[in-house]
């Protein structure tokens, strides 16, 4: 098919998304579609980067679906949010997080795309936690795909399925494998954006069942974004998504399973380790004095006062020992307390230890490092940390608990202030919830 020809097949696939899927449709026309060196389709939130072979060997309706794949990648922002993860399994969990949300909009997707069942309803930072805890989806790690029938079973970190034919939000078993019928007249999988000068930073790898990947966002002149360029994309993206979601509600075709993962993409602009830090700072007592005066204002001839700051009392450090906390965010979380106590200058940081029961604490002076050494790994009942403040007569500025919240045991409220800090979607009962998401 010559590129006349697959402009054309590509326009009709998206005026069809226009026509029946408005959401996807128009957060489309905002893509320049561009043919390029790729293995399959890859975009950075200004374009899309197609493979002409691969476009030419996919059918119309799984060309709209591919479309609305990488649509949904920049809808949530996933060119922004990758940070210092790796490159690979980022594409990884992202594919898993949107995968779903395509196939429940009734869009067809390549045969073998990647699909985990137990990971659903997750973001893609929740599914990179998972697959990175779970060692199954390593960087160095390529899962194997399910293959036709009797080639046995998907690999780890996600099942690879067809796409749907009459039932689109329940995949056909029979009709499984590793890769589109039409791999021969396709490149591998995975993509990375032609080099010419308008690449990202990264070039993610191949791997088993993706046909449509997503790069770190570029400023105008094809540099890698900065942080605050990042910001302003997904601040931009996220409004056309909200603004689509409307226009197609309105038109009496609501996206389906939308709303959760928009939501979560805006959380994720917010950064975890600065509203602990606020929230820890902010126990900080303070007066004002006029010895020595606000130096700010000297220069202007107004003598007003400075603010003193003292360092703030007890510190409460609860660790949900169930099992549910992996090591590395354990050891994240350990380094913000660090940096932060070195600021607050807390009189103590007591660290408890709880599954179902208190099974061991710690405690740090100001400005020691903060080594977590976890014990237990029965049930969590979040009870027993509260009791324990109380038996050992703590008064705590504040009390910090990480955990996953898959816990229905909840104290009576305290007179302090309590920070949840969890890598699920949960959020507790009372005081803050905050999400950590793994670098």
């Amino acid at each position: 098919m010559n590129q006349t020809a697959l402009e054309k097949k590509l326009t009709r696939a998206r005026t069809q998304l226009i026509l029946n899927q408005p959401f996807f449709g128009t957060l489309c026309l905002r893509l320049k579609l561009v043919p390029a060196d790729v293995p399959t389709m890859v975009t950075n939130g200004t374009r899309i980067a197609y493979n002409p072979s691969f476009v030419d060997g996919l059918t119309s309706a799984e060309l709209q679906g591919a479309l609305a794949h990488e649509v949904l990648h920049c809808a949530l922002g996933h060119h922004c949010r990758r940070r210092e993860r790796d490159p690979k399994l980022w594409n990884k969990a992202a594919d898993l997080a949107i995968n779903p949300i395509v196939l429940k909009n009734g869009l067809e997707l390549p045969d073998g795309v990647l699909i985990d069942p137990s990971l659903d309803n997750l973001s893609a930072e929740e599914i990179y936690a998972r697959l990175l805890r779970n060692g199954s989806g390593s960087p160095d790690t390529t899962p194997d795909t399910q293959g036709k029938p009797g080639n046995g079973s998907g690999g780890a970190g996600g099942q690879q399925q067809p796409s749907p034919s009459n039932t689109p939000t329940t995949p056909s078993p029979g009709n499984q494998g590793s890769q589109s019928p039409n791999s021969s007249a396709s490149p591998s999988n995975g993509s990375s954006m032609p080099s010419n000068g308008t690449s990202g930073a990264s070039e993610p790898e191949a791997h088993a069942g993706s046909f449509g990947e997503v790069e770190d966002a570029v400023d105008e002149h094809g540099r890698p974004a900065s942080e605050a360029e990042r910001n302003r994309q997904q601040h931009e993206w996220s409004i056309a998504a909200e603004q689509a979601a409307r226009m197609a509600k309105s038109c009496g075709h609501e996206p389906a399973d939308i709303q959760r993962p928009l939501e979560e993409s805006r959380q994720s602009a917010q950064d975890w380790r600065s509203i602990l830090r606020d929230f820890i700072t902010s126990t900080t007592p303070s007066d004002y004095r006029w010895s020595p005066p606000n130096r700010r204002y000297i220069s202007a001839g107004l003598y007003l006062p400075s603010v003193q700051k003292e360092g703030v009392g007890e510190l409460v450090i609860c660790v949900d020992t169930s099992g549910s906390i992996g090591r590395a965010e354990l050891e994240q979380f350990a380094g913000e307390i660090t940096a932060i106590s070195n600021e607050a200058k807390p009189e103590k940081i007591h660290v408890v230890y709880c599954d179902a029961a208190v099974q061991a604490t710690q405690v740090f002076e100001p400005s020691e490092p903060i080594d977590l050494k976890p014990r237990g790994g029965g049930g969590t009942d979040f009870r027993p940390v509260f009791q324990w403040v109380t038996n050992n007569d703590i008064a705590p500025v504040c009390l910090i608990y990480l955990t996953d919240l898959y816990c229905h045991s909840y104290p009576e409220i305290p007179e302090y202030p309590i920070l949840w800090v969890t890598d699920s979607r949960r959020t507790a009962p009372f005081g803050e919830t905050i999400r950590i998401t793994l670098d």
